[in-house]
């Protein structure tokens, strides 16, 4: 499949998918404005820049789009939207869910312990309960990839489901071990993400130029 994505290793994980089935693409939004003044992350759109890195990314997909998911936070429709447009798709018809809408562990780690954000993540790669309290690495990561494969999708067609960095960072985690760092260091782009064919119980993911299978995981 042609992916042209600012994330180069994307570009070379969608050139060695199979033809005969269907992919599920599941990525962060485009680049967005800065960070509010008044912490509220909800509201903040793409920028100009975002929303063409999203049009010119679905420009290059010369496979059928099926099935399109976001988060509840507009961002993130935008830029499942923007790819649609893209790939000349006028009324893109887009369900957003809110278990893709950001990471509950995270926000309660915060509140309840005064664990920054990329501390949390970092405790969560590395099994520190002082950073993550109760939450757990896999617990994150399950019931995402439990929605990703509730829709099997059509065959040769390519379902697109937009998230957030929270989202993309647990899954590369519990599927490649992923490490960031504690201020944030190998934290994922805008736009980059996983590739995912098969079934729930014996499924192969893609990341960054790995390849993976994994059976009743």
């Amino acid at each position: 499949m042609r992916f042209d994505s600012p994330c180069k290793e994307m570009t070379l994980d969608a050139a060695s998918l199979p033809e005969d089935t269907n992919v599920k693409l599941f990525l962060r939004h485009a680049k967005r404005y800065d960070n509010p003044v008044n912490g509220d992350y909800s509201v903040l759109l793409l920028t100009p820049e975002g929303i063409l890195m999203a049009q010119e990314i679905g420009k290059s997909i010369d496979r059928p789009i099926g099935n399109l998911y976001a988060s509840t936070v507009e961002r993130c429709r935008q830029t499942v939207r923007e790819i649609a447009h893209g790939a000349n798709i006028e009324d893109p018809q887009i369900e957003s869910k809110e278990i893709y809408s950001g990471s509950a562990g995270a926000y309660r780690a915060q509140d309840e312990l005064g664990v920054g954000w990329f501390e949390y993540f970092y405790g969560l790669q590395r099994n520190i309960p002082e950073y993550t309290g109760r939450s757990t690495l896999y617990g994150e990561a399950k019931p995402i990839v439990d929605e990703i494969f509730k829709e099997p999708g059509e065959k040769r067609k390519l379902d697109i489901i937009c998230s957030h960095d929270s989202h993309v960072v647990v899954l590369a985690s519990a599927l490649f071990g992923l490490k960031t760092g504690i201020h944030g260091e190998n934290w994922c782009r805008f736009t980059e993400g996983l590739f995912f064919t098969g079934t729930r119980d014996d499924f192969t993911a893609y990341w960054r130029g790995e390849k993976k299978r994994f059976q009743n995981w």
